[in-house]
């Protein structure tokens, strides 16, 4: 009987470190990386550019749900692409993006929440692709650790 019942705590704690697992990937708002590259003075000065334009700091749940499940659309200038970003409720994140020049393409990245204000991308090489998010009238726009701004629109 006892050893019956210590398999018991012992497979509810297995279910519960899984599922404590599985939420970490999926956008969890406490995944606390310590080692992102983030604050950097170029995304603070940024990030008063928006909050001038009246902009709001989106963070912890208020971003999860923001993103969850929805696509947004932006203007990627560097790469002379329109891009469209869809966050699932399950971690991943689909990027699509059509090139001027006819070029198109598609991949799929991890997205989490780190320090319960950073929206962060990352590929299997491990990099992190972190970016600050804020919102004005249902748009967004993320600035990334070199201050680029980019304004999305929900699709």
């Amino acid at each position: 009987m006892r050893a019956n019942k210590i398999k018991n705590i012992g497979i509810a704690g297995m279910i519960s470190l899984g599922a404590a697992l599985s939420l970490s990937a999926c956008g969890s708002t406490t995944v606390n990386s310590t080692d992102i590259d983030v604050d950097s003075t170029d995304m603070t000065e940024a990030g008063t550019v928006l909050v001038n334009q009246g902009y709001q700091p989106l963070s912890g749940t208020s971003l999860v749900s923001a993103i969850t499940n929805h696509t947004f659309s932006y203007r990627d200038g560097e790469k002379d692409a329109n891009v469209n970003v869809t966050y699932f409720e399950n971690g991943v994140a689909s990027m699509t993006w059509s090139e001027d020049g006819g070029d198109r393409g598609m991949k799929k990245r991890l997205w989490t929440v780190e320090q319960s204000k950073y929206l962060c991308l990352w590929d299997k090489s491990e990099d992190d692709d972190c970016a600050t998010v804020f919102t004005k009238a249902g748009q967004l726009a993320t600035i990334d650790n070199d201050g680029e701004i980019h304004y999305m629109t929900q699709s």
